[in-house]
C-alpha cells in the first residue's frame, strides 16, 4: 500500500486488454486483467518474440497475426516452467529473464527465506503462464484481440 500521491511514471503494472478493436481499446475497462510489470518481465520474452512491433510503453495489439505465435511462445515458456525440479534450475530460469533481479528483489522483500520453500513461487508462475494461455485461447476463440501496455 502507498500512502502518498503519485504520478503515472510512477505506476508499475502491465494491462492485457480485450476489448479493443483493431485501432483502439478502452483503456483499463472492467474486462481487462493486470499482471504486475516485475511479474510481467518474467514472461516479456514470450511477447516480444511473438510481435516484433511489441513495446512496453505504447499499447501493441495482438491480432491473428500475432495470438498463435503468442501461444506458442507461451506453451514454450510453460514447459520450461514445469520441468524446473530444483531450486538452482529455477534460479537460472529467472535470471536469464529481463529485470531479473527486481523479480528476486521482490521475492526477498516478500518473503526472506523465500529458498527455502521456493516450489510456492514456482507454481505461481506457473499458474500465471497457464492463465496467460487461457486469454490468449481466449482471444483466438472468441476472435478478439489482445492490447498489451505497460504502466
Amino acid at each position: 500500500m502507498r500512502l502518498e500521491l503519485y504520478g503515472s511514471k510512477d505506476l508499475n503494472f502491465v494491462e492485457l486488454n480485450i476489448t479493443g478493436t483493431e485501432d483502439q481499446y478502452v483503456k483499463c475497462d472492467p474486462e481487462s486483467q493486470y499482471i504486475d510489470s516485475i511479474v510481467f518481465n518474467l514472461f516479456a520474452d514470450c511477447f516480444e518474440k511473438a510481435n516484433n512491433l511489441y513495446e512496453y510503453y505504447e499499447p501493441t495489439k495482438f491480432n491473428a497475426r500475432y495470438i498463435v505465435p503468442l501461444r506458442n511462445r507461451l506453451l514454450t515458456n510453460l514447459a520450461i516452467l514445469e520441468n524446473i525440479k530444483s531450486l538452482p534450475e529455477f534460479q537460472d530460469h529467472i535470471g536469464l529473464k529481463v529485470h531479473c533481479k527486481d523479480f528476486l528483489l521482490a521475492l526477498i522483500r516478500k518473503d526472506k527465506n523465500w529458498m527455502n520453500h521456493w516450489t510456492t513461487f514456482h507454481e505461481e508462475l506457473i499458474k500465471i503462464n497457464k492463465d496467460l494461455l487461457d486469454l490468449v485461447d481466449f482471444c483466438i476463440d472468441e476472435d478478439r484481440l489482445l492490447w498489451v501496455v505497460g504502466y
